[in-house]
């Protein structure tokens, strides 16, 4: 993973602690802490590495979706896609270090990934996932943009009396409650399956593209069951 820039990083809110760009143990036991929804990772990317990502992602739209062997781990099929050499040594290791840390730290051998370059913002509405643990990192364009427990609205979450962009004000308590991922970061969300965390996954969306021409380039990992 690339190391954190010299200056301070910004300050977050309880549910969301600024740590270092590894997980570690003890990083990952405070987001599984009762209470805890959202830990962000600020990892501001080098500009060399930046530019290789950007260009990734304005080339071909792609989705790569694996299930991954932490134990006999292969990025083959995942990286496919990814022809830049800069890009695919950045990415193999990234993506292997977070997958070793997850596995490790969650007591699992494998993981379900999935890369690709995203050419729109269909998932703009604030939502929950009905996953345990999700992990996101936008490499490429505007990162993800999420909610604090307490300034959201859950009631008003599944909206469809009104036009999108009512919905998802309604949903925030104060309009400027949304907090936002940038390129590099890590985001982890508790989500509605996680034992004990019904009703109370964490809110997030895609953040609106402003532009058509806009792309983003964005890995997910979630823990997987299958043998």
């Amino acid at each position: 993973m690339t190391s954190p820039a010299s200056h301070e990083p910004p300050s977050f809110p309880p549910t969301a602690r600024s740590v270092e760009p590894r997980l570690g143990a003890g990083r990952l036991a405070q987001l599984l802490e009762p209470g805890e929804t959202v830990l962000q990772l600020h990892r501001p990317l080098a500009p060399e590495i930046r530019e290789v990502m950007e260009e990734t992602a304005m080339g071909e739209p792609f989705e790569s979706n694996v299930v991954l062997d932490a134990k006999d781990l292969d990025l083959s099929e995942i990286l496919a896609p990814i022809s830049h050499p800069k890009a695919r040594h950045f990415l193999k290791d990234d993506i292997t270090s977070m997958i070793t840390d997850l596995a490790e730290l969650l007591g699992r051998r494998h993981l379900a990934a999935k890369l690709g370059v995203v050419p729109n913002d269909g998932c703009r509405k604030f939502h929950t996932d009905y996953v345990t643990l999700r992990l996101i990192c936008t490499y490429a364009g505007p990162g993800t943009e999420w909610v604090r427990d307490e300034d959201v609205r859950r009631e008003n979450l599944r909206r469809t009396d009104v036009d999108l962009e009512t919905a998802n004000r309604s949903v925030l308590r104060e309009p400027d409650v949304v907090n936002h991922c940038g390129a590099g970061d890590i985001l982890l969300l508790k989500g509605e399956v996680f034992e004990g965390n019904r009703g109370r996954g964490a809110v997030h969306r895609s953040p609106p593209l402003t532009h058509p021409s806009m792309r983003r380039l964005v890995l997910k990992i979630d823990p997987q069951r299958c043998c």
